[in-house]
């Protein structure tokens, strides 16, 4: 039997399996648990302004909701102000339309739109209304409207994920994209302490095998992350790129990482490989913990729970996100375990098959070609229901990636398991 056929623990097999039955649950959570009820437009079709004020026709759009029948009641709200719309009609489940009349003085120019009915309860839109033509004033206040808050109906909604406006469906994303960096994190980490271990006993040639087949996987989780990145912002911000601190700090830390690979593959000599790699490696780990973890939190940024921007749990009263999310970055994160193993396994074979040749041999590095998508032609099908397409997106992006690192993974295996046994074979005659 080759030195390449290694065998796992039952211990390890059975981690194994839970990462598979995490992933499933994963998937089955991430297309299967339905997305509450929430505003996704308020849009002003009429305004009226005379000397006592303004009335306003407004149109209420929603995803999800139920307007037809649960007898939808509109107000809005700033502060301790609030104002009922009249005349409130849906077209249907999804449509509604009220009027809403307003006094000359109000006391901010913009409102939040809420949404109160039997079945969805109460849903909001953040500043969804602007009184335009009305004089804001700090002073004035409305009608005593507590009646409202009085009476408003509870929801009566199942399990379900928090709506979010701009967000919709792609808050999925949260169990496919997010997952990937934290992996990311754990083999990088993987790698950090390896690095350290090379370091302090002179160049240990296992502790060098070890960090690299960290980063190497890594990388993989970190490309991965900025595709289905690149993917949701196009989506959700308007643009594939945007100047984001802790999205450019993700590139910054995937091309830092790189050129640990190509620091190794430009040095010959094995020793001083292995130190300057882990030099350079302990400096690419720190820099990805400033860039990621603590920068974004000091700056201004986009993503949730960053720069002041409320964080999606915040909006996740039932715990919906949390009994999907956890199991999902313990899923990936024992998949790139399992993954780092199997690259170790190659790492380690090439290091005995150059040992019986005397001769070390150089692998081509695999460039992984994004063509530009045209965003025209896929605008439509991206938007349609509630983005639902950019979490489809996003998963196919993921697993085609995987799929693609495990064929190359197999057939490396395969060939370098092949050349081992030929050479072993050569050796014994």
């Amino acid at each position: 039997m080759s030195q390449s056929q290694e065998t796992t623990s039952p211990r390890a097999w059975a981690l194994r399996l839970v990462g598979l039955v995490l992933l499933g649950y994963t998937f089955f959570m991430t297309f299967t648990v339905p997305l509450g009820p929430g505003i996704e437009d308020v849009r002003v079709s009429r305004t009226e302004l005379t000397e006592d004020g303004g009335v306003y026709e407004v149109e209420i759009l929603g995803h999800g909701t139920h307007f037809t029948t649960s007898e939808p009641r509109v107000f809005l709200r700033r502060g301790d102000n609030l104002m009922s719309a009249t005349a409130v009609k849906a077209s249907n489940d999804e449509s509604l339309k009220c009027r809403i009349r307003l006094p000359k003085f109000v006391p901010a120019a913009s409102f939040d739109v809420f949404v109160n009915g039997k079945q969805d309860g109460t849903i909001s839109y953040a500043n969804g209304f602007f009184a335009t033509g009305l004089e804001a004033v700090a002073k004035a206040k409305f009608p005593d409207n507590e009646a409202i808050l009085a009476n408003l109906e509870a929801a009566d909604l199942d399990f379900h994920f928090p709506f979010q406006p701009n967000i919709m469906e792609s808050i999925r994303n949260l169990m496919l994209h997010v997952p990937m960096w934290f992996t990311m994190f754990l083999l990088m980490g993987i790698s950090f302490a390896q690095s350290i271990r090379t370091l302090r006993v002179g160049g240990d040639r296992d502790g060098d095998q070890r960090a690299v087949s960290a980063v190497k996987v890594g990388l993989w989780f970190g490309v991965l992350g900025l595709l289905t990145g690149t993917l949701w912002a196009r989506f959700t911000w308007g643009a594939w790129w945007v100047d984001d601190p802790q999205l450019n700090g993700a590139f910054v830390t995937v091309m830092v990482y790189a050129g640990y690979l190509v620091l190794r593959g430009s040095i010959q000599d094995a020793k001083l490989r292995s130190r300057l790699s882990a030099v350079y490696n302990l400096f690419g780990f720190c820099l990805l913990v400033v860039l990621l973890m603590v920068l974004p939190r000091f700056t201004e940024s986009l993503h949730p729970g960053k720069g002041g921007n409320p964080a999606f749990s915040s909006y996740d009263l039932d715990s919906a996100l949390r009994a999907a999310f956890y199991p999902a970055v313990l899923g990936w994160m024992i998949l790139g375990t399992w993954m780092y193993q199997l690259q170790l396994r190659i790492e380690q074979t090439r290091e005995r098959i150059a040992e019986a040749q005397l001769t070390r041999s150089n692998m081509p590095l695999a460039l992984l070609f994004v063509p530009q998508a045209s965003t025209s032609s896929l605008e439509t099908v991206f938007m349609a229901s509630g983005k639902m397409p950019v979490v489809v997106g996003v998963a196919a992006i993921i697993l085609a990636g995987l799929g693609l690192w495990w064929l190359r993974t197999s057939r490396t295996l395969k060939r370098l398991s092949e050349e081992e046994n030929t050479l072993n074979g050569t050796h014994n005659a």
